[in-house]
């Protein structure tokens, strides 16, 4: 009962956020947004040692420390600027969420369904990715995205709406596998956020450092003969997103150095991510603790 109390009390303040960020002129939205991203930096402990940890376990002593006080408050605006995304675009029209954004290396895209291939797309929590999927979903055609459940039913039942208006079909976790053997057999493309600490998977170099990593793209792109296509949506100010469209990783022609295709190709997904995120740090979510399996005392300090 008290559970039910608590997640209709966070309904209605999440209703209300909602409310006032759409009447929100968005002169008045975005320093406002700011602001907020600059408290929590200064008075979020907790997340601040766990972006200290990452940055330093990643850069060591190649970045200054203000250089890294930087990347963190950039990293909570990026936050913030997303959780606006998420609300603004449960409501407004196709044609004012493309103003948004625009592509770059479209083409690679369009190539690959001109071809008819079957595309998995891979992305992380990095800039707008709160824009990035729907944006590719209403573009480019039905997609199948995995995502976990939030705690909230009423919260998350609002979330799923929002998903099914933006032409994406909500997967979850746990039945994740079928869910995208199904999309790609009726046609539809798949979506899979590769950044986050998982319990299980395959061990792969992520910055030099070990993790553990999703081949589910993998195993799909070598079972439907599907390309891989790396997405992300670089941020450039307030409401204003370069999504950056990677080469694709074509089964048919890359030339395989060993007999594990599946680690060699979930490498490769982690390298342009890892890249992706060297040339720009500040858009990355660094408040995950994505190294926890093999360094977890880094995040007990």
């Amino acid at each position: 009962m008290k559970r039910k109390i608590k997640d209709y009390y966070r309904y209605i303040l999440y209703k209300i956020f909602r409310f006032l960020f759409t009447i929100t002129p968005h002169l008045v939205l975005k320093p406002l947004l700011i602001m907020a991203a600059k408290l929590v930096n200064k008075f979020n402990k907790r997340y601040n040692k766990v972006v200290q940890a990452n940055l330093d376990l990643v850069f060591e002593n190649k970045l200054s420390q203000e250089r890294k006080e930087e990347i963190r408050l950039n990293s909570y605006k990026s936050l913030f600027f997303n959780m606006y995304e998420f609300v603004e675009n449960q409501s407004i029209s196709k044609e004012k969420l493309f103003k948004k954004a625009n592509f770059e290396n479209e083409h690679y895209i369009t190539e690959a369904i001109e071809k008819n291939r079957k595309i998995i797309f891979v992305t992380a929590h990095y800039g707008g990715w709160e824009i990035a999927l729907p944006y590719v979903a209403l573009k480019f055609g039905t997609l199948a995205v995995v995502n976990r459940k939030m705690d909230n039913p009423l919260i998350n039942e609002l979330y799923i709406e929002a998903r099914d208006r933006n032409n994406i079909i909500m997967l979850e976790k746990k039945t994740a596998a079928k869910g995208m053997l199904k999309a790609l057999k009726n046609n539809h493309h798949v979506a899979v956020v590769i950044d986050q600490h998982i319990k299980d998977g395959i061990e792969i170099d992520f910055f030099n450092k070990k993790v553990l990593a999703t081949d589910s793209t993998s195993r799909l792109a070598l079972k439907f003969d599907a390309v891989i296509i790396p997405v992300f949506a670089q941020m450039n100010d307030f409401r204003d997103y370069t999504l950056k469209v990677y080469e694709p990783l074509d089964v048919r022609n890359i030339d395989f150095k060993t007999d594990d295709k599946i680690k060699e190709l979930t490498i490769m997904q982690s390298e342009i991510m890892e890249q992706q995120i060297r040339n720009k740090p500040d858009f990355w979510f660094w408040q995950h603790k994505r190294w926890k399996k093999f360094y977890k005392d880094i995040y007990k300090k």
